[in-house]
């Protein structure tokens, strides 16, 4: 796995923002030519953990980005998870490990079981969106927009952040932005 935060391709982080909503408190960081890395490094250093979060779910391909949620889970929540949420984890992991049409097809009911914030649901829902079809079964494919799980990883990497103590979230979303860079790097796949 290679994300465009480790290549040498010509992305820069601009680039990467217009798939998503910056927001206007990190969008006076974001500098023309910046490349990924800088930006992310602008983010954290000005204390924008949560856009950090969302550059780098949109600069990961999926597979990495649900593998950084997973890793994320797993550090906030440890053996805490219900039943129900450890089998969304797990068919998370599952489908990162060996993706394929039938791993995807069990994260997606998997996280259906999951309710809601649920860090482990929200990376199975994810997963459900990084292929197949969103119309029935019968009827002609409808894939999946662009970047479709991407709010579910988010969503899922700012949820594991917040079980933690209340006096730890803030150290523990910058934790998760600096493993989010690490795995960019390859230094977790």
């Amino acid at each position: 796995m290679t994300s465009q935060l480790a290549e040498p391709r010509e992305t820069t982080a601009a680039e990467i923002c217009m798939r998503f909503d910056l927001g206007q408190r990190a969008q006076p960081l974001l500098q023309d030519g910046m490349r990924p890395r800088a930006f992310v490094e602008s983010l954290v250093g000005n204390k924008q953990y949560s856009a950090g979060i969302d550059f780098l779910v949109h600069a990961l391909p999926a597979r990495e980005a649900i593998w950084w949620g997973c890793l994320c889970t797993q550090h906030a929540c440890g053996n805490n998870l219900s039943p129900v949420d450890k089998a969304a984890c797990l068919a998370a992991v599952q489908w990162v490990m060996q993706p394929s049409e039938q791993t995807r097809a069990a994260a997606k009911t998997a996280g259906e079981a999951a309710k809601a914030p649920s860090p482990a649901g929200a990376l199975a829902m994810a997963v459900s969106l990084t292929g197949g079809s969103l119309g029935p079964p019968n009827a002609p494919p409808v894939p999946p927009p662009p970047f479709a799980w991407s709010g579910y990883v988010a969503a899922a990497v700012k949820f594991a952040a917040i079980k933690v103590e209340p006096s730890r979230i803030t150290e523990t979303q910058r934790l998760f932005v600096e493993l989010g860079m690490r795995l960019a790097e390859g230094r977790y796949s």
